[in-house]
Order: C-alpha cells, then structure tokens, then sequence
C-alpha cells in the first residue's frame, strides 16, 4: 500500500545526503581500514575538501538517478552544504591541520564544492557513452583536487584508480541508500 506513504520532506534528504556522504568519508578515508583507501592527504584542509568531495558524490548521484525530480538540487546543495560549514566549525581538529585556520578554509567551500559539481556535470554523459576508463580518470583526478593542489600525475591515476572505481560502482547504491534513509525518517 505505498500510496498512501508520502513523499520524504527536503530535509530529509537533506539528512540522508548527509549520512550517505560521511558513510563514504568514513570508510574511505586513509585512517579507514580498506586497503583501498590510499590517499595521500597533504593540504591542511585535505579532509575537509575529501569531505566535501563526498558529498558531491553523494549529490551528483542522486540527482543523475532523480528521473520523478522528487529532490531539490538547490535546497539539497545549500541545506547540506551550511550543515557541513557549521560542522566544520565545531569540529575543526579533526579536518584542519591548523584548527586556527580553519575560517579560512571553511570560507573556500562553495569554490571547491562548485568545482566537484563542474566536473561531475561530466560524468553522466561519460557513463552513457561506455567511456569507463574516462569516468574513472574523471574521479581519479578529482581525489587528487583533495590531496594536493598539483596535478594528478600517472603514478597518482595509478593509485587513485581502485578507489575510483569503486566509488564509480557505488554510486547508484549510494542513491538508493539516500531515497531509502530519507523515506525512512
């Protein structure tokens, strides 16, 4: 009888969008206990920006699948986005180097978010084509914006790609476990 279930609030999603992206943080960061996870944080706000990468995913995920439009984008971006900045804040040991500094680079998140978003705007033709190796170069280069400023080198591509993939191969699930949590609530 699910026509009488109603439609998940905004902000519900807004709450499972939250939870999927620091499920994916978790359990992929380099302290995480997959071997996968090898990234090579060496900014002072590198968890930060993965973070911010994660929800991107997260985003760009569920938006790509949304056939019925039931999400919306801006409410979804800006909701999830003052969450992650009051966060930030509160918790600044534990994704700045310098916990100081942190203002400084909690200021820069709608620059490097926007820029997650940019290049995953490029993902869904990519994955309509077949070009697998092109979507994975795409999130390849992508962890790499969160490690260091200086470009993705082949040893680098060589790395990432594990983690790549599977972050690839995640995201229709990651979809689903947004819709479901936010149903849920």
């Amino acid at each position: 009888m699910n026509w009488f279930r109603s439609k998940p609030t905004q902000q519900k999603y807004v709450e499972a969008a939250i939870t999927v992206a620091s499920n994916l943080y978790l359990h992929t960061i380099p302290a995480a206990d997959d071997p996968r996870a090898r990234l090579e944080f060496s900014l002072p706000d590198s968890r930060y920006r993965y973070l911010l990468f994660c929800l991107s995913t997260v985003l760009s995920a569920a938006l790509a699948y949304d056939e019925k439009k039931d999400i919306q984008p801006e409410t979804i971006t800006n909701e999830s986005l003052d969450f992650l900045r009051l966060f930030a804040t509160e918790h600044a040991n534990e994704y700045f180097d310098d916990p100081n500094d942190a203002h400084n680079f909690i200021r820069r998140t709608n620059e490097y978010f926007g820029e997650f978003l940019r290049q995953w705007s490029l993902w869904p033709e990519l994955e309509k084509a077949g070009k697998n190796k092109q979507v994975n170069d795409l999130i390849c280069i992508m962890l790499r914006t969160t490690e260091s400023d200086l470009p993705a080198e082949a040893s680098d591509m060589r790395r990432l790609s594990e983690l790549a993939l599977e972050i690839d191969c995640r995201l229709p699930t990651m979809r689903g476990a947004l819709i479901e949590l936010a149903k849920r609530g």
